[in-house]
C-alpha cells in the first residue's frame, strides 16, 4: 500500500513538468551598433525576448506609459466603455507644451474617446481624466498602475503619474515589452491603438474632432512606416530620445521591439526607428521552433528487480522537447543530463512510473526539460514477490524492534543455560 501511494505521489510530481520550456539563441550580433541604449525584441507567444541590448537596465518610460493607463482603464470600464466622465481640473494642470485634446474642467466625454485620444495621439489630458476617475486621485491611480506591473513580471518599474510625463517614472525594455505583450492579447486594445485616425464625438463644450496617430510606424507619408507595424506607441523628448515600442507579426510569430533612448543625428533624424524595423525583420525570419528531443529515444535502462522474466526497463522522455531557436542553430551541439531518482526499481513496475528527470541543454544553457519515465509495464514474479515479502518483513519496524527486545532475552537465556549446565 505504500508503495502505491509513493507511485501514485510521483506520478502528480509528473504533471507539473508537462509543459515545455523553451529558449532561445541571443544570436543577434549587432548590438554596438545600436543608437538606442536600451532594447529588447520580445517573442509574445513563447513570453522572453531573442535578443536583448541593456535590456534589464532602468530608462525613462516616455510615453510608453500610456500602455498601462490604457490597460487598466479598458479592463476598469470593461462592457461599459460609453460611460460619459466629467473631466476635472486637476485633470487639464501643469500640461503646458504637450500633446492635448483641449478638454476643459466640467467637459463630459465618454470613456472610449479618452482611450482612443490616449493611445492613437498620446494626449496627456485624456489619460490624466481616465487616471482621476478610476483612481480617485493621481496617486490612487499610480499604485493601481504599480501593482498592476508588478503583477505582470514587470518589477524593474515605477510609475509615477499616468502620462510619462517629465518624472522620477523608471522602467526597462523588458519590462515594458512584457507590459506590452500583455496589451497585445487585448484585441480592443490592439485595434484603437493600430488606428491612424479618429473622431472624437462632440462634448458639452467641443464640436467633433478627428484626431491622428503619432505612431511614426503607422503613418505611410513618414519615412519611418512600416508595413508589418501593427502599433503600440511612439514618443520622443530632447532629455531622454526616442521611446519606441513596436508590434509587428510579418506572417510569423508576433514580436514586440522596445527601443529606448535613440537620439535625433545631425541630420535631424531618429536612427531607433530604423533599428526597430531591422531587429523585428531579423527576429521574424530567423528564428523557428525546433524538436531538440524526441519522446521515443531511448535514454537508458534501469535495473528491475523481482521481474517476471525482466531485469531491465527502459528509461524514455515523457515528452517531446521543442525549444525556440535560430535557424542556423547546430543540433549537434545539443546535449542531455538526467537525473534519475533510484538507482534500480522493484517489480511491479507501471508504464509511465516517474523515474526522473532529464534536462536538454544547449552550449550549457538549459533549453527544456521533461519527467524521464518508464517506458513498459513489468510484472512480478512469483519467487520475486516472496523475496520482496521476506524482505520487506526482515526490513520492517515491527521486525527490528521485536529482533533488538527478543535478542537479549535470547542471549540471557542462553547464558543462564550454560551456567547451569556447568554447575551440574
Amino acid at each position: 500500500m505504500k508503495r502505491k501511494i509513493i507511485a501514485l505521489f510521483l506520478t502528480l510530481c509528473c504533471f507539473s513538468f508537462l509543459a515545455p520550456l523553451t529558449v532561445c539563441a541571443q544570436a543577434y550580433q549587432k548590438g554596438d551598433e545600436l543608437t538606442s541604449s536600451n532594447v529588447t525584441v520580445f517573442n509574445t507567444e513563447k513570453g522572453f525576448s531573442v535578443y536583448g541590448k541593456d535590456e534589464h537596465k532602468k530608462a525613462a518610460p516616455g510615453s510608453a506609459v500610456k500602455i498601462m493607463t490604457a490597460i487598466l482603464a479598458l479592463e476598469y470600464y470593461e462592457g461599459c466603455l460609453d460611460t460619459v466622465l466629467t473631466v476635472p481640473s486637476g485633470a487639464t494642470r501643469g500640461l503646458e507644451g504637450s500633446a492635448v485634446l483641449n478638454l476643459k474642467p466640467d467637459e463630459q466625454i465618454p470613456v472610449i474617446d479618452l482611450i482612443h485620444a490616449t493611445l492613437i495621439a498620446g494626449m496627456n489630458d485624456a489619460a490624466n481624466t481616465l487616471a482621476f476617475a478610476i483612481g480617485g486621485t493621481m496617486t490612487g491611480f499610480v499604485k493601481l498602475m504599480n501593482e498592476k506591473a508588478k503583477e505582470l513580471g514587470a518589477l524593474n518599474t515605477m510609475y509615477m503619474n499616468a502620462t510619462g510625463l517629465t518624472s522620477a517614472a523608471y522602467t526597462t525594455a523588458y519590462d515594458t515589452a512584457k507590459i506590452a505583450a500583455y496589451a497585445y492579447e487585448n484585441e480592443l486594445f490592439m485595434e484603437i491603438c493600430s488606428k491612424r485616425a479618429y473622431q472624437v464625438a462632440q462634448t458639452n463644450i467641443h464640436d467633433p474632432v478627428t484626431i491622428y496617430t503619432k505612431n511614426s510606424f503607422l503613418t505611410p507619408k513618414s519615412e519611418y512606416y512600416y508595413q508589418y507595424a501593427e502599433g503600440i506607441c511612439t514618443s520622443y523628448s530632447n532629455l531622454d530620445g526616442a521611446q519606441l515600442v513596436c508590434a509587428a507579426s510579418n506572417g510569423n510569430a508576433p514580436y514586440i521591439c522596445v527601443a529606448l533612448g535613440s537620439k535625433k543625428d545631425g541630420d535631424g533624424k531618429i536612427p531607433g526607428y530604423g533599428e526597430v524595423k531591422s531587429l523585428l525583420s531579423w527576429a521574424s525570419t530567423n528564428f523557428a521552433e525546433k524538436k531538440v528531443l524526441d519522446k521515443s529515444q531511448i535514454i537508458c535502462e534501469l535495473p528491475v528487480r523481482a521481474g517476471k522474466d525482466v531485469a531491465h526497463v527502459l528509461v524514455v522522455p515523457q515528452q517531446s522537447i521543442y525549444a525556440f531557436l535560430d535557424k542556423d542553430t547546430d543540433l549537434s551541439k545539443v546535449s542531455l543530463s538526467e537525473q534519475l531518482d533510484y538507482d534500480r526499481l522493484d517489480a511491479p513496475v507501471q508504464k509511465g512510473a516517474c523515474v526522473g528527470t532529464l534536462t536538454v541543454m544547449l552550449d550549457g544553457m538549459p533549453i527544456g526539460e521533461t519527467p524521464l519515465i518508464a517506458k513498459s509495464t513489468v510484472r512480478q514474479s512469483t519467487s520475486g514477490q516472496l523475496l520482496l515479502f521476506a524482505e520487506g518483513v526482515v526490513t520492517s519496524k515491527f521486525f527490528i524492534i521485536s529482533t533488538l527486545i527478543s535478542l537479549p532475552v535470547s542471549i540471557f537465556t542462553a547464558y543462564r543455560k550454560i551456567k547451569e549446565k556447568k554447575k551440574r
